[in-house]
């Protein structure tokens, strides 16, 4: 009987006895065992199975896939150093209450707010406070965190600050005795 480490040390003699370029290859181009009928067999057989599982979900289940998609959908967005117009917090708050299949009213009376000033979060014509997040919190049960909206509204705020030369500017007529630095 082979012990795991005896068969690992096989593995690497083995390994050691290829070219950099055979090794290389096998790492960008694996080969693939030849699937014999039995195994294609209980491979679909799995897939069916999957497919069946996911068409048999509850509607509770689906709402839990939709909204933990979004969720990576947000942390991917913030990770990234791209700002794109689209993808601002109204996007994201409004994906949130669509993939509930909820009407925003409905919604609005859940997290304790007027449906106008949902709107006004929706529409991207309002910045909602710091309760709003928290309350976003709760209401996903933690599954999307206070900090995840925090963070996508500072990505906002952050891109605002970076292109808003008007208002850059307009401060500069108030800055008196600026320091001056040779680099």
């Amino acid at each position: 009987m082979k012990t795991r480490s005896s068969n690992k040390k096989h593995e690497l003699t083995n390994f050691s006895k290829l070219s950099d370029k055979e090794l290389a290859e096998a790492f960008v181009f694996p080969s693939k065992a030849p699937v014999t009928a039995k195994e294609k067999q209980e491979e679909d057989a799995f897939f069916q199975t999957r497919r069946k599982q996911f068409a048999n979900r509850t509607s509770q289940q689906q709402i839990y896939d939709k909204l933990l998609q979004l969720k990576f959908q947000i942390e991917d967005y913030i990770s990234s150093n791209q700002y794109q117009d689209v993808l601002n917090f109204s996007y994201f708050l409004s994906e949130y209450v669509n993939r509930q299949d909820k009407k925003d009213k409905d919604f609005a009376a859940e997290i304790d707010i007027k449906p106008v000033v949902l709107s006004q979060y929706l529409n991207n014509y309002r910045t909602p406070p710091e309760k709003i997040v928290f309350r976003l919190e709760l209401h996903s049960n933690g599954m999307i965190p206070a900090v995840t909206w925090y963070k996508l509204l500072q990505k906002d705020k952050e891109h605002e600050i970076m292109t808003n030369s008007g208002a850059r500017n307009e401060e500069s007529k108030h800055i008196k005795n600026k320091l001056e630095f040779s680099y």
